[in-house]
């Protein structure tokens, strides 16, 4: 059988025509830089005077507030102040050249002394007890307002074998080397202050000393000297008190002074409301008082800015550490705190 073939059909190529690619097209960024810095020289050149204005009037509200902290910037630095009470007294015999010596050779910031006046208007060094009263701390019976300074400079003290020194001899030592914390003890403020103020401006002292006392009528003499003094010079008051910020002490709203509490009585609170006001907060402690690493940690936590110790080299270890977050080794903490 025959079979048919049909002849193959002739298949058409079809060309397929290719479509270019679709290409994104990118705007080209507008070249602002040149007519941005033509504005900016335009501005600068119309604003120039008010930009100098500007500044000026920036530098002059920083400066007056850098004047308003001058005093305890000048003696207070950013870490939490360490002030030896008494001098250096765990040591040697308190309110004596030696213990004061020992602060400066520990390199401690400050430390604190009390005042009196003798007989014969001279002051001296010593806490005395009522009206003066040096039976607790010399080998004598009588008071140190009622003696003259040759009988003063003949007694010694009770523990070691100390005189009473003058409060123009530890000027003289200490002048440029610590700050003192000059606490009056006597009461006589008009007879007191001006004997104060002839020292210190002998001494040229002014930028070295804080005066304090528990007694407040001493403030307004600081006033009035503040205001009227022709040194063009301030002086810086310590508040002493016993108790906590009470709301009476609002009156003393002043930057360049400081309210002065017993270490138990502070708080948190107690530290912002002196702030609040302008006023650092400084502490101290009695004499017998054993100062522990929990207390320590207590205070500076509570914002204080001057610590006035009793064992101001244990406070100044605390604090090193402190500010550097880390723990107290332990062998540190068996020597010093244990």
């Amino acid at each position: 059988m025959e079979v048919n073939k049909k002849s193959p059909k002739k298949i058409k190529k079809i060309k397929l025509i290719q479509l270019p690619k679709r290409r994104r097209v990118y705007k080209k960024p507008i070249k602002k830089a040149k007519k941005t810095k033509k504005a900016i020289k335009m501005f600068s050149k119309k604003y120039k005077l008010l930009y100098l204005l500007i500044s000026f009037i920036i530098i002059i509200i920083s400066y007056k507030y850098l004047l308003k902290r001058k005093a305890f910037d000048e003696f207070k630095p950013h870490e939490v102040f360490i002030e030896a009470h008494r001098g250096v007294n765990r040591e040697v015999f308190q309110n004596t050249k030696e213990a004061i010596l020992l602060a400066i050779k520990y390199g401690l910031d400050s430390f604190e002394t009390d005042v009196w006046l003798s007989g014969d208007k001279v002051l001296v060094l010593v806490h005395g007890g009522f009206m003066g009263d040096i039976s607790g701390y010399y080998n004598a019976h009588f008071k140190v307002t009622n003696a003259n300074w040759d009988k003063l400079s003949k007694i010694r003290t009770r523990r070691g074998n100390f005189s009473m020194p003058r409060l123009d001899e530890i000027m003289q030592l200490t002048k440029n080397k610590i700050f003192m914390n000059l606490e009056i003890k006597d009461p006589r403020c008009d007879i007191v202050f001006p004997e104060i103020i002839k020292l210190i401006v002998k001494y040229d002292y002014f930028n070295q000393i804080a005066i304090s006392s528990f007694n407040h009528r001493y403030y307004q003499k600081v006033l009035d000297f503040n205001a009227n003094n022709k040194y063009g010079k301030k002086l810086v008051f310590g508040f002493l008190h016993g108790a906590g910020f009470n709301s009476h002490l609002y009156q003393y709203n002043q930057r360049r002074n400081s309210i002065n509490i017993l270490w138990s009585k502070i708080s948190k609170s107690v530290c912002r409301k002196a702030h609040a006001k302008g006023m650092a907060v400084f502490v101290w402690f009695y004499m017998g008082v054993k100062e522990t690493y929990h207390m320590y940690k207590k205070l500076f936590d509570s914002g204080i800015d001057i610590i006035c110790s009793n064992e101001p080299v244990k406070a100044k270890i605390f604090r090193r550490f402190y500010y550097r977050n880390k723990t107290i080794p332990k062998n540190v903490m068996k020597k010093y705190f244990s």
